[in-house]
């Protein structure tokens, strides 16, 4: 996979599915029409913290008897000023719905809960005309409504121990950093290596997959976590087009991490985690044939097939500086995955975020990030071979960054305005350029503006 959006082939869902996600996709609508008389105060207009309210009472009412909704829509609108394969423009959109289920008020189970989400995605993928792997917006894919997450969840043991099974996302507990959620690009949430070498991209939103989770907390410093998910969230030939297939025979993706939270004589707060993560699927190598010749021979004949992949990951997430009304954060992550199956074999990323940078602006958030991929070091050695034997002098793969700045307004509880800018690094991990007739020309670097809008309903 070279993007952390899914993109699958498209087929016709069957009429039941059709039907499904059309009464779902017209709830969306009908949320609006929910909201608060048009008399209500313009004050409490802009101090709530949704855009419809209460509903007249009825959100609450609702939640009282166990039945939370919520739902929020993400707009992105960008465009690629230089470098790239073309110069391009693009608006991404991701509503999302989700209903939670409490089954001690509505039924008497004690510690159980329902959740189920709907995705409607609209737009295109501003990172086709730029060429890269870290996807420029973690809202990228391809058009229409989905099912994401649909799960049983069970706390026990006072809340020590929780677990869920169903449709799950993987990126909702493992491998992310709570100050890197600040960023538009994609490698900033699901890790950008993982985006990129797993099959179908990994069970990341909007893709989950059928799993099981588990997680055990003795106290509010240490825990542990451990899931298993099939191991490709696209299934079969049909791309699992609108979440609705439930693939369970792909293999199994198993992953386990470990967290602890610190905090210091200061007040302010780190956390560490430490994870890894092993896929049963086969994995074709990156520069080896099967009869031992480099796949840029003529002689070769198809990949060596290697079984199973694995990968390590690291994260610290720690608060820096705070005062009465802001607050510096900063994290790294880094991760490693073997180069002879991956596409991207070590990965990093770090950055900051200041809250309340400016005075009278105690929720905006403003930040910088960077993220690297270095490209397997088999495919430079795939590229240097297929130079030798072709007797050009075309780019070496070698890796992708990008840079990223944000500001983050928040205009009303429920509205935030994100400007951002972000500048791609070797696109594609230093590609050829397929517009060009000099096959020794590698993608030229892009410069990316964009804003984001996220309105909570």
């Amino acid at each position: 996979m070279r993007s952390t959006a899914f993109r699958h082939p498209s087929r016709p869902p069957g009429a039941a599915r059709l039907r499904a996600l059309a009464c779902a996709a017209a709830s969306f609508i009908a949320l609006p029409a929910l909201a608060d008389p048009a008399g209500a105060p313009a004050s409490d207009w802009l101090t709530r913290d949704t855009l419809t309210g209460d509903w007249g009472g009825t959100r609450t009412a609702l939640a009282d008897k166990g039945i939370t909704v919520t739902s929020n829509w993400i707009v992105d609108a960008l465009g690629n000023a230089s470098g790239g394969i073309r110069q391009g423009a693009a608006m991404d959109g991701q509503h999302e719905l989700e209903v939670a289920l409490d089954l001690d008020k509505l039924a008497g189970w004690k510690g159980a809960s329902v959740v189920a989400s709907l995705y409607w995605l609209q737009g295109s993928n501003l990172s086709d005309d730029v060429g890269n792997l870290l996807t420029l917006t973690n809202i990228a894919g391809d058009a229409g409504a989905r099912l994401g997450e649909l799960y049983l969840e069970n706390h026990f043991a006072d809340d020590r121990l929780t677990t869920r099974i169903g449709q799950i996302a993987i990126d909702e507990e493992f491998a992310v950093s709570d100050t890197a959620g600040l960023f538009v690009n994609s490698a900033f949430g699901w890790p950008g290596i993982y985006g990129v070498d797993l099959p179908g991209g990994g069970p990341a939103d909007p893709l989950p997959t059928p799993g099981a989770w588990v997680r055990w907390a003795p106290d509010d410093a240490f825990s542990v976590q451990a899931a298993a998910f099939n191991g490709n969230p696209l299934g079969g030939a049909g791309g699992n087009a609108d979440g609705l297939d439930f693939p369970l025979d792909d293999g199994v993706l198993a992953i386990v991490e470990a967290s602890y939270v610190h905090k210091g004589a200061n007040g302010l707060i780190g956390t560490f985690r430490l994870g890894a993560w092993y896929n049963s699927e086969t994995f074709d190598d990156l520069s080896v044939a099967a009869n031992g010749l480099s796949l840029a021979d003529p002689a070769a004949d198809g990949p060596l097939a290697h079984q199973g992949d694995y990968s390590l990951y690291a994260i610290a997430d720690q608060q820096l500086w705070a005062s009465s009304t802001a607050r510096l954060s900063g994290f790294v992550r880094v991760a490693w995955a073997p180069e002879d199956r991956n596409e991207v074999s070590f990965y990093v990323d770090t950055g900051l975020a200041l809250t309340g940078p400016l005075p009278g602006r105690p929720n905006d958030v403003a930040g910088i990030g960077l993220a690297y991929a270095k490209i397997s070091p088999a495919l430079a050695r795939l590229d240097r071979t297929s130079n030798a034997l072709s007797g050009t002098d075309g780019p070496v793969q070698d890796y992708e960054a990008v840079l990223e700045i944000d500001y983050q307004a928040a205009v009303t509880p429920w509205l935030s305005v994100q400007p951002f800018f972000q500048y791609v690094f070797h696109p594609g991990g230093n590609v050829p350029d397929p517009n060009g007739s000099n096959p020794t020309q590698a993608l030229r670097d892009a410069a990316v503006f964009g804003v984001r809008s996220t309105v909570t309903f």
